[in-house]
Parts: C-alpha cells; sequence; structure tokens
C-alpha cells in the first residue's frame, strides 16, 4: 500500500507517495520510441481533471514564490483535457517522481486553438520547459510526446518523430503521427528540445492492434493535430501580466 502525505499552501494541494512502475501501452507495437532518461521529458506531466487523464508540460516555474520544497508554477496542456473542471477544484498532477500536485486551476485558456496554463505547485527538482522564440513551419522536424493508453509517468515517455505538413500554421501543426487517448495536452518539442506545440489530437480513428494492461483494446487516431507556439506565447504573456492572475 502506498502511503500519501498532503500539504496545504495557496489552495494548493501537495500530495507526497510512491508510484509502482508497470508496463506501457503500446510498447510492443513498433508505432513509437521510448526512454526514461531523456533531460527535457523530465517536464512532462500527467494531467487528471476529474475522471478523465491528459499530458502536459511544465512551462514555467516562479522561484519567487516557494511552497514546501518546491514552488508555484505554470503547466501547458489542451484545453479540452480540463474544459469541464474550471473551478471545481478537480485538477491534479502527477510528476515522473510520483509526486502529486492537487487543486490546480486554470488561470487561462484559448478554447479555439485547445490552449490552457494551468497554476500549479513543481517540485524543486523538476525542471521547466522552455517554449520556442520561432513558430513551426511545414518540413520542420518534431517530437512528439505523450502519456496515452494508460501509461505510468514515473516510467519512460512515449515519444514519436515527425515532420511538419501542409498545412501547418501560425496556430496549427499537422504531421503525420499516430497518438492515442490521453496523448492530449502532451508537448510537441523542435531540434532544440523547446516546446512549440501542445497535442489536441487527430482527425480519424483506427485499429491499430493495441491493448491495454487489462488487454482491451484500445484505437489510435491519426494524423496528429497541435497548437503551434504562437496561442502558447500569447497566453504566457498573460500570465506574466499579473493583472490577469488572481491566486
Amino acid at each position: 500500500m502506498n502511503k500519501v502525505f498532503a500539504f496545504f499552501f495557496s489552495g494548493l494541494v501537495v500530495l507526497v507517495g510512491s508510484v509502482d512502475v508497470q508496463g506501457q501501452v503500446g510498447r510492443e507495437s513498433g508505432l513509437w520510441n521510448w526512454t526514461d532518461n531523456a533531460e527535457h521529458h523530465k517536464s512532462i506531466v500527467q494531467v487528471t481533471a476529474g475522471e478523465g487523464t491528459g499530458t502536459g508540460v511544465i512551462i514555467a516555474v516562479d522561484s519567487s514564490k516557494p511552497v514546501k520544497d518546491g514552488y508555484e508554477g505554470y503547466c501547458l496542456t489542451a484545453w479540452h483535457v480540463v474544459q469541464h473542471h474550471l473551478n471545481d477544484n478537480e485538477i491534479s498532477l502527477t510528476y515522473r517522481n510520483g509526486r502529486k500536485a492537487k487543486k490546480c486551476k486554470v488561470v487561462q485558456s484559448d478554447k479555439a486553438r485547445d490552449v490552457a496554463i494551468v497554476w500549479v505547485w513543481v517540485p524543486n527538482d523538476i525542471p521547466s520547459a522552455k517554449i520556442a522564440n520561432d513558430s513551426i513551419k511545414s518540413g520542420d522536424r518534431l517530437e512528439f510526446c505523450g502519456l496515452g493508453g494508460g501509461s505510468d509517468v514515473s516510467c519512460c515517455v512515449r515519444h514519436f518523430a515527425g515532420t511538419a505538413s501542409s498545412p501547418s500554421t501560425l496556430d496549427r501543426i499537422f504531421a503525420d503521427v499516430p497518438l492515442l487517448p490521453g496523448d492530449s495536452g502532451g508537448p510537441v518539442f523542435n531540434r532544440n528540445h523547446e516546446v512549440v506545440g501542445i497535442i489536441s489530437g487527430g482527425w480519424f480513428w483506427y485499429d491499430g492492434g493495441i491493448t491495454t494492461s487489462t488487454g482491451s483494446s484500445i484505437r489510435t487516431t491519426w494524423p496528429a493535430r497541435a497548437s503551434n507556439v504562437e496561442p502558447i506565447k500569447s497566453l504566457m504573456a498573460k500570465v506574466e501580466d499579473e493583472s490577469t492572475v488572481r491566486y
């Protein structure tokens, strides 16, 4: 039985516990790559909103606002992952080191571009990912990362290379890669391991022969679509204007 301890700070609940490592969904399919030690993957988190789960990435840590053995910070995820839990304290994060934060809240969002920024507690050993300065254009090489299919966040991260394809724009990225339910909100990195987008989902569902840890079939969606960096930078600019944020 795992032990869990809770701490309350500034409306956030911080949970400390242990997580058992389990096999990752889709690992035998050959569709994706896996790694457990990439430095830029340490900022990836699992986002739980009510009964649903998605993926997210820490994009800012405010060292001027310490909380226990961490800080206040911000997580980037997809709007549709958190849209039904904006005001009910039902959004929580699980970090790759097994620690958890509850009572996180959305502070900025863009429904049309499917992007949201969530105020969270961040452990002091979790780094933030850097947001890219330049938008992605067709032909750029990318890395998509997600925790879909019931992947264990404390184990290896599923990632998959792709090339931005037409009609990628300043708002949207499209790429010929498959996704699983739960990948939504996962980061898209450029060659420099900078965040250039957030996964929204795919267009078509198909049976890729993937099964969950219990043996149930799980459909795959393809091709991938994600936000581009401009909507993310726009939301972060609003967050950095303290007049738009109320703790």
